[in-house]
């Protein structure tokens, strides 16, 4: 039986919910209140000040040591939804699904077709814990625009040096390099499947700037409306390990012939690390599938 919607925190713009029907212990849902309202400045800032609220408040209450977001624009999953979760309603939503010691993750739910999902029981102590961290904080408490996003307690990592010859003309100079995730000698932005990077570090998502997401925003809606042939959506994964490098990936979408996401998540691409850091080829064993054994070896917030 799936577990009841709950509403666990209200800002300005956006809530945090439980979906009805959570696929692992830290999947949750930032949802817009009003679909009516434009992703602008403060919208942005709200976003990512309940994003980071909610980060905080599950490191601190059971450890949390990453998260996977996805969310889509001008899609709906259908079918198998193979690397998605099912949409719910029409407006904007962040799916979120955090990790812990012994959590299950994204990757282990989402390799399934979506009518052979199981939603997770027993999530109210969780629940609970959130609800009054969120209540109670006065991290939470702030005016659209008045602060920008949480402040972070650990430093910003060292990541990857990000490249610009790639880039379409004009954006050497913007807060995430994009670049194709398969070049295509002379059609290099036409692919369909692109990956980001910030150029500065931030220590997690919650410290991007909020112009900068904006840019992304702006870029990833140029980048997918210029694909040939043209798509109908885009869905978007991140990947947030707290004092790691954030990665994100950038899929064109359309009905009757898509199968790069699906693709991507069956060839393991939302595995996470193993504790020692490195990465699995492929999907991992069925045995070890979607669980976080240990504990993250990055810096813990």
């Amino acid at each position: 039986m799936p577990v009841a919607q709950e509403q666990l925190f209200t800002s300005t713009f956006w809530s945090i919910r439980r979906p009805k029907a959570p696929l692992t212990d830290g999947h949750f849902v930032i949802r817009l209140n009003d679909p009516s309202i434009a992703f602008g400045p403060d919208s942005a800032a709200d976003l990512l000040r309940c994003y980071g609220a909610l980060r905080r408040a599950l490191t601190e209450l059971v450890g949390a040591t990453g998260a996977q977001l996805y969310i889509s624009r001008n899609w709906q999953p259908v079918g198998d939804a193979i690397g998605e979760p099912v949409a719910e309603t029409s407006t904007p939503s962040l799916h979120t699904f955090f990790v812990w010691p012994g959590s299950t993750t994204a990757a282990s739910a989402l390799v399934r077709p979506a009518h052979h999902r199981s939603a997770v029981q027993r999530t109210e102590d969780v629940d609970d814990g959130l609800r009054e961290w969120l209540a109670s904080n006065t991290e939470t408490k702030s005016e659209p625009g008045s602060e920008g996003p949480l402040p972070s307690d650990s430093p910003a990592p060292e990541g990857p040096s990000v490249p610009a010859e790639s880039a379409p003309e004009g954006w050497e100079n913007r807060a995430f390099h994009v670049e194709p995730a398969r070049a295509i000698p002379g059609n290099d932005f036409r692919v369909g499947h692109w990956t980001a990077l910030p150029r500065s570090p931030v220590a997690s998502l919650d410290q991007v700037d909020t112009a900068a997401l904006l840019e992304l925003v702006q870029g990833i809606e140029d980048i997918a409306w210029h694909t040939s042939p043209r798509h109908a959506g885009i869905s978007v994964w991140a990947t947030d390990l707290w004092g790691a490098w954030p990665s994100i990936e950038i899929f064109a979408r359309e009905h009757g012939n898509d199968d790069r996401l699906a693709s991507f998540v069956e060839a393991g691409g939302l595995d996470l690390p193993h504790p020692d850091g490195t990465v699995p080829a492929g999907a991992v064993p069925a045995e070890n599938a979607g669980t976080s054994a240990k504990p993250s070896p990055t810096v813990e917030k």
